[in-house]
C-alpha cells in the first residue's frame, strides 16, 4: 500500500508569543492606536447622526417630495370583500349570505318563516335573525291555514274566545314587532275558502246540498271529507277582511291571500248543489273577495295580494278546473287586490299543455325553468304588474335562489318571495 504524502512543516525553537518588544516600539505602537480611534470617533459622529435620522422616520422636511401615505378606511366591524362577502368566510363555517345586499335597493326579497318559530317570542327572533343574515328584508307568515286556524293570537270577537280555531302563542302586534326590532318586513299570508272550519263558525258558510239542506264534502265522511268556505258566505268573506284590517293594523305591510278557489266540482256535486256555483261569471264572486280584503287593508295603510300558481295560470285555457287561475279572468273586480304568481319547485322537468296543440317542457335547471315560466307568465299577464314568488323554495341551494333572482329581475320583477 502506496503511503500518501503530507504536508512539511518547518519548526523553529523561537517562541513567538513571549517575544519582548522594545520601549519606543511601544511608545509608537501607542500613539499610532490614540490616533486612529480619534479618526473613527470623529468619522462616526459625523456620518452616524444622518443616517439615524433617515432610518428613524425624522424626515419631516421630505414630505414635500415623498408619496403620500395609504391609509385604509375605518372598518365599521364586519370585515367584508368587495363583492360582500365575508373575508372569514373562507376560514370559518358560516351561514351562507347572497353576495349582494338586497336591503340596499327597494326589491322585496321574502322568505317563509317556518311555524315552529310562532311557539314563543325568543324563537322567533332566532328565526328573523336567521333569515336577515341570510340576506332577506322581508319574512312572510302563514298566520291561518287550511284546516282553518289562526296560527296568532286574534281579538276578533267571532273567534276570540274559540280555542278550535285561536290557536296562536303570540299576537299580531308581537311578530310585527320582532321583524321591526330586527330589520325585517313582516307579511302576513292566510287560506281563504280552502278552510274547514270557517263553515262552523256561521250559518250557510259552506256548501248546501239543496235537497236536504245539509253540508256538502269533499269526500265521503267515512273517508275524511271535509267541507269547504264558499264565497256566496257575506259573512265569510267579513270575516276574512277582518282577519285581514286585524292583520294590517297590527303593521304587516301586506297580507296574501292563498286558495281563494272553488272545490274541484264534478257533475254528480253540480247536481247537488245551487245552480250558482255553475254560472260562467262565478269567479266574480272570487274577485269580490279578494276586493274586501284588499278595502279592509288598504285602509290601515297595507295591501292584499291574491296568490295564483303559474302552472295553472299558463294551462287555464285547456283544463277544465283552473284552481287558482279561475280568479284572473275577474281581475278587473279587484282594483285593491295585486296578484301574486308562484312557481313550485316541483314544476321543474314537467311538462305544461299550455294550448290545445302545444306542450312546454319546464328546464330542470332552476334558474332556467324559472326563466322559462316566467317569461310565459308574463306574456300572458301583458301589462298587469303582478309579484313573483317561488314555492318549495327551500329545497333550492343559496346559489339556486341567488340565479332565480336574478332571472326573474332581469324580466323586470321587483316584487319577488321565496316561500
Amino acid at each position: 500500500m502506496r503511503r500518501k504524502n503530507g504536508f512539511k512543516v518547518k519548526r523553529t525553537r523561537k517562541n513567538l508569543y513571549k517575544r519582548r518588544k522594545s520601549t519606543g516600539r511601544k511608545i509608537f505602537e501607542g500613539v499610532l492606536f490614540v490616533i486612529i480611534l480619534g479618526a473613527l470617533v470623529f468619522i462616526g459622529y459625523s456620518v452616524a447622526s444622518p443616517l439615524l435620522k433617515f432610518f428613524g422616520g425624522d424626515n419631516q422636511n421630505s414630505s414635500a417630495v415623498s408619496e403620500p401615505v395609504w391609509i385604509p378606511p375605518e372598518s365599521s366591524g364586519d370585515d367584508t370583500s368587495s363583492d360582500g362577502t365575508s373575508t372569514e368566510s373562507s376560514q370559518q363555517t358560516t351561514t351562507e349570505k347572497p353576495q349582494d345586499d338586497p336591503t340596499q335597493n327597494k326589491a322585496l326579497y321574502a322568505a317563509l318563516v317556518p311555524n315552529t318559530a310562532l311557539q314563543s317570542e325568543s324563537a322567533l327572533k332566532k328565526q328573523l335573525t336567521t333569515l336577515k343574515d341570510s340576506g332577506y328584508n322581508t319574512a312572510v307568515f302563514m298566520l291561518k291555514n287550511t284546516t282553518g286556524e289562526l296560527l296568532y293570537k286574534s281579538a276578533l270577537s267571532t273567534v276570540k274566545d274559540n280555542t278550535d280555531v285561536n290557536k296562536g302563542k303570540l299576537t299580531a302586534q308581537q311578530i310585527v314587532k320582532a321583524c321591526n326590532d330586527i330589520g325585517l318586513t313582516p307579511v302576513a299570508s292566510i287560506t281563504t275558502l280552502y278552510d274547514r272550519k270557517t263553515p262552523y263558525l256561521f250559518d250557510n258558510a259552506g256548501y248546501i246540498i239543496t235537497d236536504g239542506n245539509w253540508s256538502w264534502l269533499d269526500a265521503a265522511a267515512d273517508n275524511g271529507g271535509k267541507p269547504w268556505t264558499t264565497p256566496y258566505s257575506k259573512d265569510a268573506v267579513n270575516y276574512y277582511a277582518s282577519i285581514c284590517a286585524e292583520l294590517a293594523k297590527a303593521g304587516f305591510t301586506d297580507i296574501e291571500l292563498e286558495n281563494t278557489i272553488f272545490p274541484n266540482f264534478q257533475a254528480y256535486d253540480y247536481s247537488l248543489l245551487s245552480k250558482d256555483v255553475q254560472s260562467a261569471n262565478r269567479s266574480d264572486k272570487l274577485a269580490a273577495l279578494a276586493q274586501a280584503c284588499g278595502e279592509k287593508a288598504k285602509a290601515e295603510n297595507a295591501s292584499a295580494t291574491v296568490e295564483i300558481k303559474a302552472g295553472e295560470l299558463l294551462t287555464m285555457n285547456v283544463n277544465t278546473y283552473d284552481g287558482t287561475a279561475e280568479i284572473w279572468s275577474s281581475k278587473d273586480k279587484m282594483k285593491d287586490c295585486r296578484v301574486l304568481v308562484t312557481m313550485d319547485t316541483s314544476l321543474l322537468g314537467k311538462n305544461l299543455q299550455t294550448s290545445s296543440d302545444k306542450t312546454t317542457a319546464v328546464n330542470k335547471s332552476a334558474a332556467e325553468g324559472v326563466k322559462q315560466v316566467f317569461t310565459l307568465v308574463k306574456k300572458t299577464v301583458g301589462e298587469a304588474e303582478i309579484s313573483v314568488g317561488i314555492t318549495g323554495s327551500s329545497k333550492l341551494s343559496a346559489d339556486d335562489i341567488k340565479k332565480c333572482r336574478d332571472e326573474l329581475e332581469k324580466l323586470g320583477f321587483t316584487d319577488i318571495r321565496f316561500e
